[in-house]
């Protein structure tokens, strides 16, 4: 019974080591991911520049919606839209709000004071629809940190702008990177946790029923309460068993 106890906790100890260790692993990666290189926004411009037609009739126009949707397909890219120069979502491939609604509704208090702060006139109508649109697809939040955003305009032929193509795409390649670290961060640290709060609870049962206590109650207790359960039972067993010596 000695030897089970002793490799009970051991993978314990290397347990609780492990799921560390991801943590830290895993947050030096994510500072790595947070980096902007620039690299991804040159990828996104020559997709941009390579699949978007040069003009477009409107912001319905079939051949600007189809380019579109073949955008969120290309490295990096990640939601896409198509906005009207009203301000109408006319194409929303994921990303806040959704299609139908307007930009200028979107996140609509935030930009709105921010633009009551700067002196009227400044910006055209065209430049404050770019605002909102960007202010629209940066309303998530949550991801911001490992996305960026891009305002591109479509002209008609005769050079008026008819429609914007928003996009949220990477920070950098890391971030897109598939596989091993979500697998590491999804398996090893719950793996190593449960391993280690088990193992500890264990190790006090075995060494509990050895010294001839009640071995449930003090595993359960450490089931629940971990290392404070654990330091508890070790004071109570190891005075018990110096006044009885």
């Amino acid at each position: 019974m000695l030897v089970n106890k002793k490799w009970i906790l051991v993978i314990s100890v290397v347990g609780i080591i492990a799921a560390v260790s991801v943590i830290i692993f895993s947050g030096l990666n994510r500072s790595r991911m947070l980096v902007d290189t620039g690299e991804t926004r040159l990828s996104v411009t020559s997709s941009m520049n390579q699949i978007l037609p040069q003009t477009a009739k409107s912001a319905e126009d079939q051949s600007l919606i189809n380019a579109a949707n073949e955008l969120e397909d290309e490295p990096y890219i990640s939601s896409v839209w198509v906005v009207d120069r009203n301000g109408k979502i006319v194409l929303h491939v994921k990303g806040p709000g959704k299609q139908g609604e307007n930009v200028k509704d979107i996140n609509r208090g935030e930009m709105t004071r921010v633009l009551e702060a700067i002196e009227e006139g400044t910006f055209s109508d065209l430049q404050k629809l770019q605002l909102f649109t960007v202010g629209a697809i940066r309303s998530e939040g949550e991801h911001n940190d490992v996305f960026r955003h891009l305002v591109h305009q479509i002209n008609n032929q005769d050079g008026n702008v008819v429609a914007l193509i928003a996009l949220a795409y990477d920070v950098n390649p890391y971030v897109s990177e598939p596989g091993i670290t979500a697998i590491i961060l999804t398996l090893v640290i719950p793996l190593g946790i449960i391993a280690y709060w088990l193992g500890l609870s264990l190790w006090v049962f075995f060494d509990s029923r050895a010294r001839g206590e009640s071995a449930p109650l003090w595993g359960f207790f450490v089931l629940i309460t971990n290392l404070v359960g654990l330091i508890a039972y070790l004071i109570s067993t190891r005075k018990r068993k110096e006044q009885t010596s």
